[in-house]
């Protein structure tokens, strides 16, 4: 807040302001004339003093909604009971602008529901499309859409068998390894099948040594 001639502020100067009642008309106003008699200034001036301190960003000037008066933030009644019944009237307050918010939170929370639900629907319309185009181009005739059905199915094939081979090769490779390795290095000695010789029995050679 800028300050005056004096070195002070309008805070400094109307925190303690006492309830008076404003008017439509600035020269009926008892707030403005309270404003001018300590400013010491022109009627203009004290009403833009006036416009500054009731903002709520300043906030120097707060207005009474049960009394319909203007008041110092920080001014407070000099009686104990007053004081009491300025708080009740306080909390009374709160509490009404508390209720106007909830008010205020259910209807933005019906809108978000409503908007929410208004897309969820426009979403569902265009999958429906979508799956009525799909069908449509199912249906319709296409030599190229059949070539290229063919061409996929072919390009799967050779992926499966590539895959096949990719899995299966190693397996195969290691376990002819492993034949190999256990495979006896001299292989044994067969008779020709040719041969005429005439074979002995072990029985024979038993009864020979016997006799």
């Amino acid at each position: 807040m800028s300050y005056l001639e004096n070195g002070s502020t309008l805070r400094a100067m109307f925190r303690l302001m006492p309830p008076m009642r404003h008017d439509a008309d600035p020269t009926r106003s008892e707030v403005v004339t309270y404003i001018r008699e300590n400013l010491r200034c022109e009627l203009g001036r004290a009403l833009r003093a006036f416009d500054s301190m009731r903002h709520m960003k300043s906030a120097v000037l707060i207005f009474d909604r049960i009394h319909r008066q203007w008041r110092g933030c920080d001014w407070v009644p000099a009686e104990e009971v007053d004081k009491v019944s300025m708080l009740l009237a306080m909390i009374t307050e709160m509490k009404r602008d508390i209720s106007s918010l909830r008010s205020e939170l259910r209807k933005v929370k019906g809108e978000v529901v409503w908007l929410r639900r208004r897309k969820g629907g426009k979403k569902t319309e265009d999958v429906a499309d979508s799956d009525d185009e799909a069908q449509e181009e199912k249906n319709s005739p296409d030599v190229d859409s059949e070539e290229l059905e063919r061409k996929k199915r072919e390009e799967e094939k050779a992926a499966d068998r590539k895959a096949y081979n990719d899995y299966w090769g190693p397996i195969r490779a290691a376990l002819a390894a492993d034949q190999e390795a256990s495979a006896p290095s001299v292989a044994p000695r067969s008779s020709p099948s040719d041969s005429t010789a005439p074979t002995q029995s072990p029985w024979e050679n038993a009864e020979d040594e016997v006799s």
